[in-house]
């Protein structure tokens, strides 16, 4: 808007968000900027507010005549006359317009017209809540939405109301932060809180804060409540269902359970994203900033607020457990979720239910019901109960509506359930870690319809009927762990079947026969099995893009079939995996990427190098190259231009020119000059000894929870295509020196510069450290080496720009590596600017990068990793400054020079005994990209 300004079009901004995002304060700060460049300037403020009275929309007229005509006693008794008068006055001079808070396109019409009555040069900006009115009225040249305020922002409101300062006082820093937690940017909450607690004691701010977990503050409420209002009944209990139980997840897996209790909610989700309360991630899922979340459960709660049985819905564990200890549930119970924060054991009676005839959603975790169960209610629609204590459900149970039955690491046993049942309804089942399941009893006609099936890590599982391999609607199977199963459906025909998992299924031998075309399954994992011959009708998955075969324990034989395939985009072989030599007469394929692919390594028995041939640059259109434990791999040759991520996990043997000269090429692809200097930086190059005071024990957690993280990263397969795909540039070798030409180095994890007014190319170089812990902390008695442990961790790399923080740029995996390893990232200007350009500011920037290990494992508890230092390569304005002084806070790590840069170590092997995987895709677990 301040950059146009001299243009002599009329342009229209709609700007919207959420209540109390600060969508008014940016429109009046916008307004007081410019408003002297105009004829008349006017800002009709609270449209929503003053029109909800009979003569609303009158006084809004008038006061738009009166300012424009300098009249303030002015009235027009026809409303033919004012529309008039108002269209007179905007086609004639160059006006400024704010019309703030509007929730009704009839609002604009009456007040505005259409773009045909405004003079050149006129302005008009339009603030709501509701984004699809900005589309529907079809008159906003442009939209903008109005999100949270950064970390930074945040601080510095919240301190200007409750120290009068832009920053906190000392003493209140904790509590200040827990504020800014609470708040998550909201600038309405910031300052009504501020101004609460100013002035007073820190326990009484302790007291405040407690209070606002469990009661929001109601000048808050107030404003966030009105959105909700504007809902009507359907949409008002799919709002409150996803602020009670449904926040996080999937938007199917929610869509399918509200059209079973008659919400429509493909609309009403729809409604409610256009109105700024929920949005849906780049992973389909549901999400809803916090205060709306409470906004949602203080809604619930004011239903009864003596008497927790009389309210619709119920999460929080000491209501529930009040409901079901005193047997008080009533019809009124919609929804309830017992989730206490620690491991619970409830004495409850076998009907305890009994009274909650209308109960739909029932969520159990983290609780040991004693006894037995003998009632839940028909009605249910979703059945979500951790440690489920029975092997069958109810014998009176008939569950003729349910759409989800999740009873992970339960007692369930299948046969004995689906022998009595019949559910059409049925469609997400997740039985995994169930160590009770020994077989997948016949579904097709208990459970027709069920989209996904989870049975992953049930380790007795030994048989799966014949009849599942005809779920015509089954989109994802999940097998992975399941060591003791051997014998699957003679076939498959499953024509919506999307991703399926065997991976670690050790005795599976014989992968099913595939007698029709199934284009819908792109993702299939057969590593680590018993596999040692896929069926000729293979070529039948005319859609597959990721293939994972092989074992070290197997060769396994493709068949000719293989090469039609031509839509595999990544492929992951293990140990032997044996190609055809030739295509069959008769099938000329468009591209024989396989058969080209084999001809591009060789192994040389006598010394044992592999290497990979100079022709593997023929492949123009692969992307993506991995190589992993491959301990006698020296050299990578030039690449193909498509190549933008190289990973090389634990592949000791490459030599250091062949690093170099791969990110050189990189740099290149990226338009990266390497001779561009920064004088604010002064390297110190002698400074590894201080390294370990950067590991982080806190974010230290198990292999299975690290696992957990790394699922919910990449929950689908195309969410994992999508990300591999995106355009950007990304090596990972082993390697401990950052390259000198990176013009900002640092021995932290943070990089200061600045830039111009457009966001530069940029490329990152992260070195990572594997430190060995004290006897103290280690699982063992002396100090180990790194081939004698595995190291996991996920690496979050986060950019701020002139103090306004974004949300992570990316986040990488790194898993099972045995020695110190550098992650090279390449951004292009492109990207970088149509993420980050609305936050540069006239021609110097200030942009701040941190890459911190956000979780880490240790297999054996032998060692650590650290970002042990960072570089960063782009053209900057940087003036000259001294370099950041390390502080010294020594941790529980060995502090020797000796012990602190890892030696690359004799060859390694994997886990599992093999040398070499190799292939074009790192080994994917569950479609995840580790």
């Amino acid at each position: 808007m301040q950059l146009d300004i001299g243009s002599n079009d009329v342009h229209m901004l709609g700007m919207y968000g959420l209540g109390g995002v600060g969508k008014t304060t940016v429109a009046k700060a916008v307004y007081n900027k410019i408003f002297y460049n105009f004829e008349r300037s006017f800002f009709l403020e609270n449209v929503r507010e003053k029109s909800g009275t009979f003569d609303g929309i009158i006084q809004l007229q008038e006061i738009l005549l009166c300012e424009a005509l300098g009249n303030r006693q002015l009235k027009v008794c026809s409303e033919s006359k004012r529309t008039i008068a108002i269209e007179n006055i905007l086609r004639n001079k160059r006006i400024l317009l704010i019309l703030d808070d509007v929730d009704k396109s009839d609002q604009i019409e009456i007040l505005i017209g259409g773009c045909d009555w405004f003079a050149s040069g006129s302005r008009i900006i339009i603030t709501t809540r509701d984004k699809h009115l900005l589309h529907a009225f079809r008159i906003c040249h442009s939209t903008y939405m109005v999100n949270e305020l950064g970390d930074h922002e945040a601080l510095e409101l919240f301190s200007m109301h409750a120290f009068q300062k832009n920053k906190p006082e000392e003493d209140y820093l904790e509590l200040t932060n827990q504020v800014i937690c609470y708040a998550k940017g909201i600038p309405l909450a910031l300052s009504i809180i501020g101004a609460n607690l100013h002035g007073r004691s820190e326990m009484e701010w302790k007291s405040t804060l407690d209070k606002y977990e469990r009661i929001p503050d109601k000048d808050i409420q107030k404003v966030l409540q009105v959105s909700y209002q504007g809902l009507d009944d359907t949409e008002q209990n799919i709002f409150l269902d996803l602020a009670c139980f449904f926040k996080g997840h999937f938007k199917d897996y929610v869509v399918d359970i509200l059209n079973s209790c008659e919400l429509y909610p493909v609309i009403g989700i729809r409604k409610l994203i256009d109105k700024c309360l929920i949005n849906v991630d780049r992973f389909n899922k549901l999400w809803m900033h916090d205060l709306l979340q409470q906004m949602g459960k203080e809604i619930v709660r004011q239903e009864s607020p003596e008497k927790p049985e009389l309210r619709s819905r119920l999460w929080y564990y000491e209501d529930v457990f009040e409901v079901l200890m005193e047997n008080k549930g009533s019809d009124n119970i919609r929804g309830m979720m017992i989730v206490p924060p620690e491991p619970t054991k409830l004495q409850l009676e076998a009907n305890c239910f009994e009274k909650m005839k209308n109960l739909k959603f029932l969520m159990v975790g983290n609780v040991d019901i004693c006894k037995g169960l003998e009632y839940l209610p028909n009605g249910l629609r979703v059945l979500d109960w951790l440690w489920f204590p029975l092997s069958s459900l109810p014998s009176n149970f008939h569950p003729q509506n349910l759409v989800a039955l999740n009873l992970p690491q339960s007692r369930i046993i299948l046969d004995k359930l689906f022998k009595r049942i019949q559910c059409r309804s049925l469609t997400n089942m997740n039985f995994c870690n169930c160590e009770y399941i020994r077989k997948l009893p016949d579904l097709l006609s208990a459970t027709p319809n069920v989209k996904n099936l989870d049975l992953h890590e049930c380790t007795k599982l030994v048989k799966i009927h014949d009849s599942i391999g005809y779920l015509d609607k089954l989109e994802n199977w999940d097998l992975q762990g399941c060591f003791e199963l051997h014998i699957l459906p003679s076939c498959i025909v499953m024509k919506s079947l999307k991703t399926l998992v065997l991976r670690d299924c050790k005795r599976v031998r014989r992968f099913p026969d595939i007698p029709q075309g199934m284009e819908n399954l792109k993702y299939l994992n057969l590593a680590q099995t018993a596999i040692t011959e896929l069926p000729p009708s293979i070529g039948n998955l005319a859609g597959l893009e990721l293939l994972e075969i092989g074992s070290p324990f197997y060769s396994c034989k493709l068949p000719i079939s293989i090469f039609e395939l031509q839509h595999i985009s990544q492929l992951a072989l293990y140990g032997n995996v044996q190609f055809p030599k030739s295509v069959g007469i008769g099938r000329q394929a468009p591209l024989n990427f396989l058969k080209k692919l084999t001809s591009c390594f060789t192994h040389l028995e006598k010394n044992k190098d592999l290497n990979l041939q100079e022709c593997i640059i023929r492949f123009s259109r692969l992307n993506l190259l991995v190589i992993q434990d491959c301990k006698f791999l020296k050299e990578i040759p030039k690449l193909s231009e498509g190549i933008r991520k190289i990973e090389a996990n634990n592949c000791i043997s490459l030599n250091s020119e062949s690093l170099r000269k791969l990110i050189l090429q990189f740099g290149r692809k990226l338009g990266l000059p390497q001779d561009m200097k920064c004088s604010s930086v002064k390297i110190d190059l002698h400074s590894h000894q201080r390294l370990s005071h950067q590991i982080d024990f806190s974010s230290r957690v198990s292999i299975s929870k690290l696992t957990i993280y790394i699922n919910e990263s990449f929950p689908t397969i195309d969410v994992y295509l999508a990300c591999y795909l995106a355009e950007i540039y990304d090596i990972r070798v082993p390697g401990k020196k950052i390259p000198k030409w990176f013009n900002h180095q640092s021995t932290e994890s943070t990089i200061l510069f600045w830039v111009g007014p457009e966001f530069p190319i940029v490329a990152l170089c992260v070195a990572f450290h594997l430190v060995p812990l004290k006897d103290s902390y280690a699982d063992n008695d002396s100090y180990g080496f790194v081939h004698d442990d595995k190291i996991s961790w996920v690496c979050d790399l986060k950019i701020f720009i002139n103090g306004h923080n974004r949300p992570f740029i990316e986040t990488r995996c790194f898993r099972f590596l045995k020695c110190d390893h550098m992650w090279f990232l390449g951004m292009p200007h492109s990207q970088l600017q149509r993420r980050f350009g609305d936050l540069m500011q006239g021609d110097r920037n200030h942009v701040e990068i941190s890459c911190k290990i956000s979780h880490w494992t240790s297999e054996f508890g032998k060692f650590a990793p650290m970002v042990a230092g960072m570089g960063v390569h782009v053209e900057c304005i940087c003036s000259p400054q001294n370099s950041v002084i390390i502080q010294d806070n020594s941790q529980n790590v060995d502090d020797s020079e000796d012990t602190m840069l890892t030696p690359l170590l004799p060859p390694c092997s994997t886990s599992d005994g093999s040398h070499t995987n190799l292939g074009c895709l790192n080994g994917l677990r569950r479609w995840r990209p580790w």
